[in-house]
């Protein structure tokens, strides 16, 4: 097709793809059948950071691996590329000629849409089989188009400096233990924490049976308008600076690439006598690991010696998978329980997606973070709805001269689409070849990933609001016992300040939320904290009647009486929950209705 487009900087690259349609770049015939891929393809894809984390008494360095759901980055990438491949291969003879490689997407594009979650083709950055064709046999086999994005593969998993805690959230710390602390001795029982729930009314000043933080610390700021940092001192002594704790405490490098000066910080850090060698003692080492290192056998680990730690196998192996929900998340420490053990290490779990090693009293915790924003489709759908469903005698399809004149500039970006998105390359676009190739763009948008450290005081608020929304619902509050005892040293009866020392977090999640993954909110209630939440699940009599959307319908919420509330309550908890409703939905839902 000769199209042409503007501005005028645009036309002579419109002429030179005509005068290539005219007298394509020659290529033999296709074969009867397919051709499979080149055997054994994978792309280079990064989908493991080396971490090393300086805590008090050792150092501890991870491998961390990073999976989309049950399959590695790469299998994920290459899955997507094949799909790309297979749109693009308009022939199906399972190779790209010099038309339908210039309009596949290119390398600087799809990184730009993993980073963005948007591509847009550009005339003067097209790949052309002059770039892919590595065989000079005029087309484009998949093992070539794959090696072709390495921007975009290197782009998947993004790599962060780690992030300051913030030391402004623990007056809500020191309410909200206060407020469990009946007896005022420093530690909070199970029953304490567990009699929360009954003193909600006297803090619920909006009366939606949730606790907000305004409502533990009214006033945050003072006259000045100054946030008055509270220090929380955990076993008499106050906790380190926050600025620049996290520069100092927890690296990410590329596999293989820990840089040689990782092993004169070490010594520095823990070389207490300053002779520039480490003992047992102040390496932190496990018995195992020091004579590991210790090859000359005196005691020491010098230089030398110690490089053989950054160099060699990691003290941990850790698996995160990041899923579309917390239900699919999973973090997993895969060396063997009884290395672990033999390390020094203790792991509990928290969720599925969330595990908590310790190594002496500092927490390390590797944490799947579900996406809390949900995902807003480009508007090109909705902006050009109205041109398919008015072109020329509702013919269900646009031509070129649909996209001239007038409406030249109005739908500019649909012209650069045209090609690319015209499936069948018959000239005619129609709104399902344009909604599957950016279906096809939309596919690529979950393998971007990130992960997020951060060295930080979490609040005991944060610990708690498990949804992320800025409240504590009657639920978190029951169900508070059992996640904070997980974080207590060594475990015990009872919860203390311990637990929420300032915790080093990896956290995967999506580089646009890398920010709220860290501090663990969602950004939703940061950009408006008092806009209204509406429950996106459920029947539609549970969704209305969840007023506060806190996922659960209380008594108070029902609108019917209390035989009717126990009918559906099924477990006698006073609360209804997103499972009870369905299930007494479905069994009540008329034979034959969906």
């Amino acid at each position: 097709m000769n199209r042409a487009f503007a501005p005028l900087a645009l036309l002579a690259l419109a002429g030179a793809v005509a005068a290539a349609d005219v007298a394509p770049v020659p290529r033999p015939a296709a074969p009867a059948a397919a051709p499979a891929p080149r055997a054994g393809y994978v792309p280079l894809v990064p989908d493991a950071q080396e971490v090393v984390v300086l805590a008090p008494h050792r150092p501890v360095r991870v491998r961390l691996t990073v999976r989309v759901g049950d399959k590695t980055l790469g299998e994920a990438w290459r899955d997507r590329l094949r799909a790309a491949f297979a749109h693009f291969d308009r022939d199906r003879d399972g190779f790209l000629g010099p038309t339908e490689v210039g309009n596949a997407f290119s390398d600087t594009g799809l990184r730009l849409l993993l980073q963005n979650g948007y591509y847009q083709p550009t005339p003067s950055d097209r790949p052309s089989v002059d770039r892919l064709d590595a065989d000079r046999d005029g087309r484009v086999d998949f093992a070539e188009y794959g090696a072709y994005y390495r921007m975009s593969a290197a782009a998947l998993l993004g790599r962060f400096p780690a992030q300051d805690e913030n030391p402004a959230g623990a007056a809500a710390t020191e309410a909200l233990f206060k407020l469990m602390d009946a007896d005022g001795d420093g530690n909070l029982t199970k029953a304490e924490v567990r009699a929360v729930e009954g003193l909600l009314a006297t803090r619920d000043a909006d009366e939606d049976e949730c606790l907000s933080q305004a409502e533990l610390v009214p006033n945050p700021f003072d006259p000045r308008g100054v946030r008055r940092p509270v220090q929380v001192e955990v076993g008499g002594v106050p906790p380190p600076p926050a600025r620049g704790l996290a520069a100092r405490t927890v690296f990410t490098y590329e596999p293989g690439r820990v840089p040689g000066t990782l092993t004169q910080q070490v010594i520095q850090r823990y070389d207490a006598d300053k002779d520039f060698d480490l003992t047992r003692a102040e390496a932190g080492f496990d018995d195992g690991t020091f004579a590991r290192l210790d090859r000359d056998g005196n005691g020491k680990l010098d230089g030398e010696e110690l490089d053989a730690w950054r160099t060699g196998p990691p003290d941990l192996e850790v698996t995160i998978s990041l899923g579309p929900t917390a239900a699919d998340c999973r973090a997993e420490v895969t060396t063997d329980r009884e290395d672990v053990a033999a390390r020094g290490f203790g792991l509990r779990r928290v969720d599925p997606g969330r595990v908590v090693v310790r190594t002496g009293r500092q927490p390390v915790e590797f944490w799947a973070v579900a996406p809390v924003q949900a995902y807003q489709p480009p508007p090109l759908r909705n902006q050009f709805r109205g041109l398919f469903n008015q072109a020329a005698g509702g013919k269900g399809h646009v031509v070129e001269k649909d996209l001239t004149g007038a409406n030249a500039v109005q739908y500019q970006a649909l012209r650069l689409l045209f090609d690319p998105a015209d499936a069948d390359a018959d000239g005619k676009l129609t709104a399902a070849e344009l909604d599957a190739y950016l279906d096809l763009q939309e596919t690529f948008r979950p393998l971007a990933l990130a992960v997020a450290p951060a060295v930080q005081t979490p609040t005991l608020f944060q610990l708690l609001d498990e949804n992320r929304d800025g409240k504590l619902g009657v639920r978190e509050l029951r169900t508070a016992w059992d996640r904070l005892v997980a974080l207590e040293p060594g475990g015990g009866e009872v919860v203390t300040r311990a637990a929420i020392l300032p915790v080093v977090s990896l956290r995967l999640t999506r580089p646009q939320e890398r920010f709220y993954a860290a501090q663990q909110v969602d950004p939703r209630y940061v950009q408006n904290p008092n806009q209204v939440r509406v429950p996106q699940a459920g029947p539609v009599w549970f969704r209305r009647m969840d007023r506060n959307a806190d996922g659960d319908v209380s008594r108070s919420e029902f609108l019917g009486s209390k035989a009717e509330f126990d009918a559906v309550d099924a477990d006698g908890d006073a609360l209804i929950s997103l499972a009870e409703a369905e299930e007494y939905d479905k069994k009540t839902r008329p034979a034959g209705e969906k």
